[in-house]
Parts: structure tokens; C-alpha cells; sequence
């Protein structure tokens, strides 16, 4: 999810804890939770960053069958679940997931939220597992065990435990109303359009480290979820367009014969196709004219599923080949009002942005069939994930537009491919969107280059009180912009360091290794670390401590500078504590100029200050430190003259 990045923080203070046992030499200064070192232990991960040879991970396999009423915004499903339990315990204890219940009166949330909105939240009428009813009212708690906790609905006994190896089957009706006035992440845009998101009941995550993942949702921190099949049928209005995660299965019962010829072609073609046009939806002849249609989607290995429904978008597609030994193309559509500014060019965007995520950075071809770019919020920024689905706002520029399409998509990698748990790490996720999208804006959009204002706001933001160090959980760090600030500047800037650290092609081999390791599975911070460690041949801990674990900040200054006839000892002083890049710009007496430029590795040795000798060339008037592209918090510091 993109945010707009706000200059209000909040103070949290986090310790450094070291420990002393076995793996105090593998991971050295870093502080490791007894709850991962226990996985350590248990043979689920490795210290090597590799999934340990215990690693597990569940699954499910969803079928549902949903209906949207737009008269009265309400959705109505049933959904068969097979749970794969594939861990080493036996379940007596299950959890699920009732998102909606955000808009419960009384529940707890992040965000504002209109009193219009507030309903009764997810109504179950049916719960069955393995045969046995459940019934979610109170008279329930005694027999079952059953705890509602806002999103959380939490079975403390289950009549049937499920053993190690094994599959439960589930079975649940259930129905909510869509909110109207509050868009978080999903809502009704207007009586005949509609993004839905977060809105099935869904099994939660049961892993290797905390076992349930209990976390409630308040609006703020996002997925975590296991990888599943999905077949889902949605049974819409007749002119409705409905586009959703996975590949549509019945195109030719429910597209206009024309519109699935242009549908079809835009699957080979490199230029947009207007699939859906001002004239079809003027004539009614977009989709087949019935009462009603049930539109046909599936999807595998993915760890979420959400749609649009709509009957007065405009629809455009666009393909891209991502992987050229192969020859394999992606699908990017966009879904949107006419007339609204640069969104006629979103599907053009998203192929962009596709192709340089497969070819350039990450470098991984694209692991998806399709992408579709739903535009729903006129006059607002930011926008919203979920597998091959995006659900953006409007910006007020080309590059803005371009650079929120291309956020958004980037989270196919993360946290989709990867199984980021973001509730816990969002920086791990949101981070790399954010760095990735550097790239695209900056190829596509070169006059709205995004990096040099995340230089600016770290330069600004970083020593405050409220500075957040990525480490402390997201779920404890939520309620301020000290939240967004560790979650996407400070972790993309982060990275951007880690590749001139490394150098270009050695920092792509090693991310290419981790998600070569950790896709289709849940790595943490460890596992991020660690893999680069090993793959990279190098204890970047002098790195990671300052910048993931630390409150430290932006702040190298000249303190002294020492000339002699044949060198000139320029001591840095680390004043910040964060390793930076040191760049240093000579202004010679005769007018000419010089740069000296070295990496944050400069600092490993974790000093508070190094001295750079410089040969002389002649005689140097003025030293400059830094650059626009480097945070400096008080640059009164950065310049020394000689004369």
C-alpha cells in the first residue's frame, strides 16, 4: 500500500539485547526473540537463511460462491474450505479471520470511520468443521470455547482435533455490508461500482514461530497470509464487469462477442487495446444483457483474492512478454471512469512496470498471469494490494499516477511471492515496493524522480523522537507516521544502500537467492539477513544493526582536516550513528573541481569517525561533504575551508 509520507512522529524506545549461547558467533550483536531461536532449534530455519529441513507451511484450498447486491451493498457467499494442516501439531485450537468486523459498532480500528457505516459486522449463519456445527452465539462459549476478539474469531476447543499431516474440511454462509462512506482498502465508490477486498471469512495463518497469528485487523498493518487455491463464482447484475485475482474462466459466457475479441487479442498484444469502450457501456452492450451473471475465477498459490464490480468503467488491456527465453506474456488491464486524468494510461503503466519488475529490478520474471489496476478514488492519492489486483487513487501528475500503479504491482513480489508476514514486518514488503518504484518512475517519469524526496524526508524526519527503528513490530509501531516512515522510506533507503554496498550484480545474485529460498513460504527479518550474509559472502551486521535494529539518524559532519605537501587527511565524524556513503566534492584554488566518493562500508569497523586521505593535486580551498542524494540532517557541519 502506497502512503503519503507525513512529518508527526511518535516516540517508541527500543532496547538492543545481545545473548550468550551457540549462536552469539553466527549472529553476532544482533538480537535474536526466544521464539526464533526456538525455530533455530526445531530445524524449521537455518542460520545460513535457508528454510531450515523441518520447514512447514499450511494451506487451504477456498470454493466460493458470492453474490453482490448493489441496492443494498450487501455481499451474500458460501465458501467449502480444505485446510491442509501440514504442521507437526495437532490442532485443538482454530482461528479465523472476519475482517468486516471493522465496521462493527464498537470495534477497534485506526482509521475514521463514518457512523454510517457501522453495521453489525460478518453475520455467520453457518460454521461446520469436519461435520461439527459451531454456532458464533454466546450460549456457544461454554460448549466450544469460542472467543470473538474484533477480527478474530477464535475456537478454543474443536470438537475434532486436527492431527499432524492432515486436511479439516470447512463449511460457512455469511453475509456483511459493504461501507460507503469509509474506503479502507475497499468500499462501494458509488451505487453501481465496487472494489471488494478483505471479505471472506478466511482460516489464519498457523506458523513455525507464533503458532495462530492473533493479531487483530485495525485498519493499519496488512496481510499475512498462506498460499491457497481459490475457485470463486460471483453473481453480479447483468451489465456489470466484474475482474478479479486469478484467470477468468467463462469470458465468452458473460463478454459481448465483441468485447471478448478485443478481451482475446489484448492477451498477444503490445500496444492497448480499448476493451471496453465509452460506446458499449452507452449501448448496454459490454457484457451479455441478462438479469444476472456469475462471473468464473480461479487462482492457485495465492494468499488472498479480491474483485471489482462495476457496470460503468471503461476497460483497457495491454500484454508484455516478462520472461524472453520463454516467450511468456503477462495480461495488465486497468478498470476505470472516463475522464479522469492520466488514468486512460494505467493499463500502459502497468505494463511497464510489469516488464521492468521481470527484466531490470527485481530481475525476476513476473509470477503472475495477469495484473488488473482497478481506479476508483477521484481526488485522493494512495492505493491498495492483493494478488494480481490493485485498487489505486488519483494524483495530480503523470509521475504520481505512474508511481502509485507501479507501487502497488511491485507488491506482487512482496509480500505475495515472498509470504511477508506484514502485520509483524511491514518494512520487508513495503520497503522494497517502495524501492523498486524508484526505478520505474525514474525510467518513466525522469522529471518526478521519487528518491530525492525520501532523502529529504529522512534527512527531516529521522531525528525526531518519533523515529521508529524497522525491528519494532509493525503492529506495536501503528497510530503515527512513524509507522510509515520506518515501513517505506527508511527500509527502501536501506536497500538503496545495500546496493551500493554490494555492487549491481553481486546485490542481484543475492536478492535473486532469497526469493529463489523464500517464495511460497514465510521468511522473517533473520531469514533476509542471514541470506545475504551467506550468499553475498559477508557479515553485513555492522549494517543491519544501525539501520534495522537502532534509533539512529542522518549525521556525518567534517571534523577536521589535516594538509601537508603530498596529502590532505579529511576526518569524518559519524555523528548520527547511521553508516552513510561519504562523498566529498574538492573545490581547488584555481577554480577546479574533484569528487571523492566511498560507500557506507567505510564505517564497518563501527567507528565514529574515519579519515579519508586525499592526495594533492594542488592546492584545495573548500571541502564539501554529501549530496543531494545522501540524508544529512544538519549540513552547518558538511563544509570546511582551508583558505
Amino acid at each position: 500500500m502506497k502512503k503519503q509520507i507525513l512529518l508527526s512522529f511518535f516516540s517508541v524506545t527500543f532496547f538492543i539485547v545481545s545473548f550468550d549461547n551457540s549462536f552469539a558467533q553466527q549472529l553476532p550483536r544482533l538480537f535474536v526473540p526466544e521464539s526464533i531461536k526456538a525455530a533455530y532449534k526445531n530445524g524449521t530455519r537455518a542460520l545460513d537463511g535457508k528454510p531450515g529441513k523441518n520447514y512447514w507451511i499450511n494451506s487451504s484450498d477456498y470454493t466460493i460462491k458470492a453474490e453482490l447486491f448493489p441496492e443494498t451493498r450487501t455481499i451474500k457467499g458460501r465458501e467449502w474450505i480444505t485446510f491442509h494442516n501440514n504442521s507437526p501439531d495437532t490442532l485443538k485450537t482454530f482461528m479465523f479471520r472476519l475482517y468486516q468486523n471493522i465496521f462493527k459498532e464498537g470495534g477497534a480500528h485506526e482509521f475514521p470511520v463514518d457512523k454510517r457505516d457501522l453495521t453489525n459486522g460478518v453475520n455467520i449463519d453457518t460454521l461446520i468443521i469436519d461435520g461439527n456445527g459451531y454456532s458464533l452465539n454466546e450460549r456457544s462459549l461454554g460448549r466450544f470455547g469460542f472467543r470473538s476478539v474484533s477480527t478474530n474469531y477464535f475456537i478454543r476447543k474443536l470438537v475434532k482435533p486436527i492431527p499432524p499431516n492432515s486436511i479439516a474440511k470447512v463449511e460457512t454462509e455469511w453475509s456483511f455490508v459493504i461501507p460507503k462512506y469509509s474506503r479502507n482498502r475497499m468500499g462501494a465508490y458509488n451505487d453501481s461500482t465496487f472494489y471488494v477486498a478483505y471479505w471472506y471469512p478466511q482460516i489464519a495463518v498457523y506458523d513455525d514461530i507464533d503458532g495462530w497469528d492473533r493479531q487483530e485487523f485495525t485498519g493499519t498493518t496488512e496481510f499475512y497470509n498462506d498460499f491457497n487455491n481459490y475457485n470463486v463464482e460471483i453473481t453480479v447484475p447483468g451489465n456489470f464487469l466484474v475482474r478479479a485475482t486469478g484467470e477468468l474462466k467463462n469470458a465468452q459466457e458473460v463478454l459481448d462477442s465483441e468485447v471478448y475479441n478485443r478481451y482475446k487479442s489484448a492477451f498477444a498484444s503490445d500496444t492497448v487495446i480499448h476493451i471496453i469502450t465509452s460506446e458499449d457501456l452507452k449501448n448496454n452492450t459490454a457484457v451479455k444483457n441478462r438479469q444476472k451473471n456469475t462471473w468464473k475465477y480461479s487462482a492457485e498459490h495465492v494468499p488472498d483474492f479480491s474483485f471489482c464490480a462495476t457496470g460503468q468503467y471503461l476497460w483497457d488491456g495491454v500484454s508484455v512478454v516478462v520472461d524472453n527465453s520463454t516467450g511468456r506474456r503477462v495480461f495488465t488491464d486497468a478498470v476505470y471512469p472516463e475522464g479522469a486524468a492520466f488514468w486512460n494510461e494505467v493499463a500502459s503503466f502497468a505494463r511497464q512496470s510489469v516488464e521492468y519488475f521481470s527484466k531490470e529490478q527485481p530481475g525476476v520474471p513476473f509470477p503472475y498471469p495477469k495484473i488488473t489496476v482497478f481506479n476508483g478514488e477521484r481526488n485522493r492519492g494512495g492505493g491498495m494490494e492483493t494478488p494480481m489486483m490493485c485498487n489505486n487513487g488519483q494524483y495530480r501528475t503523470r509521475g504520481g499516477q505512474l508511481g502509485v500503479t507501479a507501487h502497488e504491482i511491485a507488491h506482487t513480489y512482496f509480500p505475495f511471492y515472498m509470504g511477508i508476514n506484514e502485520r509483524k514486518y511491514a518494512w520487508m514488503d513495503e520497503g522494497w515496493a517502495t524501492y523498486f518504484t524508484y526505478g520505474v518512475v525514474k525510467k518513466e517519469a525522469p522529471d518526478e524522480d521519487e528518491f530525492p524526496g525520501t532523502v529529504h524526508t529522512l534527512s527531516v524526519a529521522l531525528p525526531t523522537e518519533a523515529m521508529i527503528p524497522p525491528m519494532i513490530l509493525s503492529y506495536e509501531a501503528t497510530g503515527g507516521s512513524g509507522y510509515t516512515l520506518m515501513a517505506y522510506p527508511h527500509a527502501a533507503f536501506a536497500y538503496t544502500m545495500l546496493r551500493d554496498i554490494l555492487g549491481k550484480d553481486v546485490f542481484a545474485e543475492t536478492l535473486h537467492e532469497y526469493i529463489k529460498r523464500w517464495n511460497g513460504k514465510h521468511p522473517i527479518p533473520y531469514d533476509f539477513f542471514n541470506t545475504f550474509d551467506n550468499a553475498s559472502g559477508k557479515n553485513l551486521n555492522w549494517f543491519w544493526k544501525p539501520w534495522f535494529f537502532e534509533k539512529d539518524y542522518a549525521d556525518l559532519a567534517i571534523k577536521n582536516v589535516e594538509a601537508d605537501k603530498s596529502v590532505y587527511k579529511v576526518v569524518i565524524e559519524n555523528i548520527g550513528g547511521l553508516p552513510l556513503p561519504v562523498n566529498l566534492k574538492l573545490i581547488y584554488e584555481d577554480g577546479k573541481e574533484d569528487s571523492i566518493y566511498n560507500t557506507a562500508e567505510v564505517w564497518k569497523d563501527n567507528n565514529d569517525e574515519i579519515t579519508i586521505n586525499i592526495p594533492a593535486k594542488g592546492k584545495i580551498k573548500k571541502i564539501e561533504l554529501g549530496s543531494d542524494l545522501i540524508p544529512d540532517s544538519d549540513k552547518s557541519n558538511n563544509t570546511y575551508d582551508l583558505e
